[in-house]
């Protein structure tokens, strides 16, 4: 009988990278079968996604009850977290999650948690389609209108909030190409949009439209709310922006000038398509680059749910919000209309403890007990028992070394009964704990 090959290192960590950047993690399964397809088919798979939004595995409760998203503080948070968690749509995601951080707009102001899940729909309907259709559908979008004030912005008093994030954030950067003149003439053109607060209904009101002529990027016309999406997706510096953009969520250096000029050729030849950008950007080697040095800082609902997914739990605790809060990014309300800091910025002393406490809390839901291991475990079969249980998350060889000896280490002399059935269940725990919220389980 033929022996199966021995899986490559390589192809290991680059389905761990793809996985890790452009989802939320590999499960261990997907990662030994897309290691031996190779590379590319684990690019494809990644790219085309089929079959039923989320896997097999318990709905999201808390004690025991189902969440309400709607109506109880929080819930909308493990909401979208278990959708990461039990996704198998993992780009689409996380596309998703990425767009909620380019368009950041929070229920802090929006104040009604079904417009935020709206807008997630919204999204992530278009999170790989044309950039054009999602920056016309968020103009549309009732939590944004009321994010950055476009309900009830007439011809009488234009509100500049939207035209000012739409130039500055959301299509051509901050001081590229537009003048303080253009962000007027355009408010004025996204005049019109109502919101009665009796009903809370939203509308849009032509006797409320300024319809005179305004003059915007040096072109003129009679212009309208869409028009001014249009005018800003077409100005040339609007594709070599977002490709950057896009590059930097999946990717923590400086795009090559090569790679950007093939980027925006492609946005403009496909009329403003995201997946091919996405594919590029994905099949690019420099995405899989430092594979022995991870660079990219995960994210905290990155970090989080990647720790369930690889240590098969699920969302049943309300905890995830407070620790999420505490690690720097609660989903549906980002700090400000720049989104959140990314990399670096992640990694703070009150942030870091809040990881550990995470891992703290999944490293207990293992059930590892006083009691429960023998004492003629070895320190290699305690540590490869760590690794598999959560995962088998990268390790660095300093890092597999430092692992080694405290697995010694640790219960060394450590003979008698009782130091038994504490001291060797509790080296299980802590190599699992420093698995998940080490200095390695932080990057990807």
């Amino acid at each position: 009988m033929k022996r199966p090959a021995a899986l490559s290192t390589v192809s290991r960590a680059q389905v761990e990278r793809l996985f890790w950047r452009a989802g939320f993690g590999a499960l261990p399964g997907d990662v030994e079968r897309l290691a031996r397809a190779g590379r590319a088919a684990a690019v494809r798979e990644i790219m085309t996604p089929r079959g039923p939004q989320l896997r097999r595995g318990p709905a999201p409760t808390v004690d025991g009850q189902p969440i309400d998203p709607l109506n109880v503080y929080g819930h909308d948070v493990l909401w979208w977290l278990d959708r990461m968690v039990r996704g198998r749509h993992h780009l689409v995601e996380r596309m998703t999650l990425n767009w909620h951080d380019h368009f950041a707009t929070s229920n802090e102001k929006v104040g009604e948690t079904k417009l935020m899940l709206n807008q997630y729909w919204t999204i992530r309907g278009r999170a790989l389609g044309s950039f054009r259709k999602l920056a016309q559908a968020l103009l549309r979008d009732h939590a944004m209108q009321k994010f950055l004030d476009l309900e009830n912005s007439d011809k009488d008093s234009p509100n500049e909030n939207f035209a000012r994030e739409l130039f500055e954030l959301f299509t051509l950067g901050v001081n590229n190409g537009y003048t303080e003149r253009d962000i007027r003439e355009a408010a004025r053109a996204l005049t019109g949009f109502t919101f009665d607060w009796d009903t809370k209904a939203f509308g849009y009101d032509p006797q409320r439209h300024d319809d005179g002529v305004k003059r915007v990027f040096g072109k003129s016309g009679r212009f309208t709310p869409a028009d001014i999406v249009d005018l800003a997706i077409d100005h040339p510096r609007h594709a070599p922006y977002l490709c950057e953009k896009l590059w930097g969520y999946f990717i923590p250096h400086p795009i090559p000038k090569a790679t950007l000029r093939r980027m925006v050729t492609t946005y403009k030849r496909s009329k403003t398509q995201i997946r091919p950008l996405v594919e590029i950007i994905l099949s690019h080697p420099a995405f899989f680059s430092s594979l022995g040095e991870p660079d990219q800082v995960k994210s905290p609902v990155v970090f989080v749910a990647g720790m369930l997914r690889k240590t098969n739990q699920f969302v049943d605790t309300d905890s995830w919000v407070w620790m999420l809060n505490d690690m720097g990014q609660r989903p549906f309300y980002p700090p400000n209309v720049n989104g959140w800091d990314q990399n670096e910025a992640w990694l703070t002393t009150a942030s870091i403890r809040a990881r550990y406490s995470a891992a703290s809390r999944v490293v207990e839901k293992m059930g590892i007990k006083d009691g429960s291991l023998a004492k003629r475990q070895t320190p290699a079969q305690a540590l490869s028992q760590a690794i598999r249980m959560t995962g088998r998350p990268w390790t660095s060889p300093l890092t597999r070394a430092s692992l080694t000896r405290y697995s010694r280490a640790s219960v060394a002399t450590r003979d008698d009964a009782w130091q038994v059935e504490h001291y060797w269940p509790e080296r299980l725990r802590v190599l699992c704990h420093m698995l998940l919220a080490g200095p390695d389980a932080q990057v990807c």
